[in-house]
């Protein structure tokens, strides 16, 4: 049974070797899950240049002597790095000249990969070259770097608004394989079309740009299976926001340091905003919260009570409650909710 691992995006560069540490961890799942093949989905470079930098160390030490074939196309980023007769490594396959796609086939025939070089825009001779390709039986599977035009929330990295080689879930429906492995966007996105075929960005194996959070993935494949996403202990960011009111010290404290404990890997660079208004005193709450997690993860904005308080129309709601003839339980409990409400309005306000 033929399994693949995919990932892409990896943008190698000498100043972020925590991207070759991805690229090492991704080769590592493949080895693990003895996968027959692994799909990068362009852009391994994040310069063309930077193939000079990587090219040796890829050839040598990590495309050759493999139990599984790399199969790899440019991205936008990277398709000049790919010019020329380039070797990469035995154990790798670089399909980046032919005129419209190149083809792999797994050994025992479950599956075919149809790779497409990238390009910047999806022509007609290209629709028509994949619609008319040979038949095939087994598992069928388009290799691509672009832009799918889907409801997603998918991080595109630093692309802007450009779109690189724009496809339709219509356009890739009817060309009708039975998986869609795609690069470009950074963060990992899953779909499943009404064909019953499934596409998926498997995202960044490390994170590239603070936006880019929560552990890194590879896609698996097996045929007669459906596809996967498995989670890979490399290099991302983390992200946490939370909101203090008067009394809910001890529960946003408790909340982090769950976070902290169920979240944070050594892989990890967290970072943590702590907003809104505290009773317990600012120093005091601080050094709780140091006691949480690491200062260098958190950017502290609580303020103390008494600066709400102090408010005019904090004053005025005080005069006024003391001339209710509510018993003391209902006015404290009154002056409770009306201080947190007060809090979140106040820490809202900080945060625009």
């Amino acid at each position: 049974m033929t399994r693949l691992v995919h990932t892409a995006d990896v943008h190698l560069r000498a100043d972020a070797p925590e991207r070759m540490d991805a690229l090492e961890a991704v080769l590592s799942v493949a080895e693990a899950r003895d996968a027959d093949v692994l799909t990068i989905g362009g852009d391994l470079f994040d310069r063309p240049e930077d193939v000079d930098e990587f090219r040796s160390e890829l050839r040598n030490q990590y495309f050759s002597d493999r139990a599984f074939e790399i199969v790899l196309i440019p991205g936008n980023h990277d398709i000049e790095a790919f010019r020329g007769d380039l070797f990469f490594g035995d154990s790798c396959t670089v399909i980046a000249d032919e005129a419209d796609y190149g083809t792999w086939n797994s050994p025992d025939g479950e599956y075919r990969i149809i790779a497409i070089p990238y390009r910047e825009s999806v022509t007609d001779e290209l629709v028509l070259a994949l619609e008319d390709r040979p038949s095939f039986d087994g598992t069928e599977v388009l290799l691509f770097h672009g832009s799918l035009d889907a409801p997603i929330d998918a991080e595109a990295g630093d692309e802007g608004a450009y779109r690189y080689f724009p496809v339709t879930e219509a356009l890739l429906a009817e060309l009708d394989f039975d998986a869609y492995l795609a690069g470009h966007y950074h963060g990992p996105h899953h779909l499943q079309f009404e064909s019953g075929a499934e596409f998926a960005y498997p995202g960044t194996p490390a994170s590239t740009r603070t936006s880019e959070t929560g552990r890194r993935r590879v896609v698996r494949l097996e045929a007669d299976a459906e596809l996967a996403f498995e989670p890979i202990d490399t290099y991302h960011h983390l992200a946490k926001r939370v909101t203090v009111t008067p009394g809910t010290e001890d529960a946003v404290l408790a909340e982090l340091a769950a976070w902290v404990e169920t979240t944070v890997t050594p892989t990890a660079e967290p970072s943590i905003v702590v907003d809104g208004v505290v009773e317990v005193g600012e120093s005091d709450f601080a050094d709780r919260l140091h006691d949480v997690a690491d200062p260098g993860w958190i950017r502290n904005e609580t303020i103390d009570a008494s600066h709400v308080t102090a408010h005019p129309v904090m004053r005025d709601f005080e005069d006024r409650l003391a001339e209710t003839d509510w018993d003391d339980e209902t006015k404290a409990s009154v002056r409770t909710r009306t201080l947190r409400v007060a809090s979140r309005t106040l820490a809202g306000r900080r945060g625009e």
